[in-house]
């Protein structure tokens, strides 16, 4: 038995044969890709495991968690795909990176060592501790996805910024490690073990130098890998890990919000809902701010449809098909703006409105931690 093989038999690949057609209707790489499907995947790792191994199907693959959800847990074809990329890479093949390879390299430098020192992160009001605290607000890469992108109007520092100022409110002053680097998501999910272990012991070393009993996260990536992976890698955590807007959901009547009549769409990102489970604080959150009238897109919550790309491997126009067809989602429930609660999402569907041929789609983005601290009562 090839360890493809034994992977496949792991993750429940044979007892997914009767969801076989539910699979390829319900992927969104499928929808937009004929040459792509969940079935060809689960063809090959039983059939050929070295054509899986060398080819393009498993980079392709958005590793979204909705097969996961289609078959009722019986496939996680979203861990198949992590460890069998592993094994490729261990091989010598590699996915076709984005944007020049920049985001992940920066995160390799991470495991290296190199680090950005956060100049102007927070700033006066905002009360921060040094050294060490009881919440511990993991800002990630925030610095960076402004410093790559800076044309798309997506300020992820802003969004920091608006997380702090709304712990300042639930009298929180996080300690805000500094330097900060990535989780290391992206490279455990490419295949990078070596740097993805690297990272994760010297973000383990920082996290529990600072005594934190709770690390408060913003990027859903961040989120699963610190909750969910240094689980796996570590055993069990010596803190607890929650997303910002479950915090802030759990502290609601402790916040006032001013009047905004505008009728908003939420889009679920998956490591945060399919990933975490967390669906209805972001809701909470929105609904709590008077006059916001939410409306749901078509595909919502755990069936709700990938951003088109992830961990900056494989941007293709079915790519960008899939976050036209998306955003038409969006259009469709006359909402005046989609709001996210992850940075990336809110990344690939601003490049996605820059050319003027999608112009026609007239929404706005909005990112969930910035709208609610601009909102604020004094």
């Amino acid at each position: 038995m090839t360890e493809v093989t034994r992977l496949a038999r792991r993750y429940g690949f044979f007892q997914s044969v009767p969801f076989i057609e539910k699979l390829n209707r319900a992927c969104p790489l499928a929808r937009v890709n004929g040459e792509f499907s969940p079935e060809r995947i689960l063809q090959k790792a039983q059939q050929n495991a070295e054509l899986l191994l060398s080819g393009s199907l498993i980079w392709e693959c958005l590793a979204c968690g909705l097969c996961r959800v289609v078959t009722k847990g019986n496939l996680d074809m979203s861990s198949f795909v992590r460890e069998v990329r592993a094994l490729a890479v261990a091989r010598g093949f590699f996915p076709r990176e984005t944007h020049g390879g920049m985001m992940l390299t920066m995160q390799k430098m991470g495991a290296l060592r190199n680090s950005i020192q956060r100049v102007g992160l927070i700033e006066k009001p905002l009360r921060i501790r040094r050294g060490r605290g009881t919440y511990l607000y993991w800002a990630g890469g925030a610095l960076f996805y402004d410093a790559a992108f800076p044309g798309l109007g997506i300020r992820a520092s802003d969004s920091v910024r608006a997380a702090v100022l709304l712990l300042n409110k639930l009298g929180v002053e996080p300690v805000v490690p500094e330097p900060g680097w990535f989780s290391g998501h992206d490279l455990l999910w490419t295949g990078d073990l070596h740097g993805f272990h690297e990272l994760a012991r010297r973000n383990m070393e920082q996290i529990e130098g600072s005594g934190a009993q709770v690390v408060i996260v913003s990027s859903p990536e961040d989120y699963y890998t610190i909750g969910k992976s240094y689980t796996e890698l570590f055993g069990n955590l010596t803190f607890r890990v929650i997303h910002i807007s479950e915090f802030i959901a759990q502290h609601l009547s402790e916040l006032s919000f001013r009047e905004r009549r505008i009728r908003l769409t939420y889009q679920d990102p998956c490591r945060l809902g399919r990933g975490m489970g967390v669906y209805d604080p972001p809701r909470d959150i929105l609904t709590a701010i008077p006059g916001v009238e939410l409306v749901e897109m078509r595909d919502t919550k755990q069936y709700s449809q990938c951003c088109g790309t992830s961990c900056w491997t494989n941007c293709t126009r079915f790519s960008k098909l899939m976050q036209v067809n998306r955003l038409q989602e969006a259009v469709e429930t006359q909402a005046a703006a989609l709001v996210t609660a992850c940075w990336e999402c809110a990344i690939h569907f601003s490049c996605a409105l820059r050319p003027e041929a999608w112009r026609q789609l007239d929404i706005e983005l909005y990112d969930l931690t910035t709208l609610a601290a601009s909102q604020l009562l004094e």
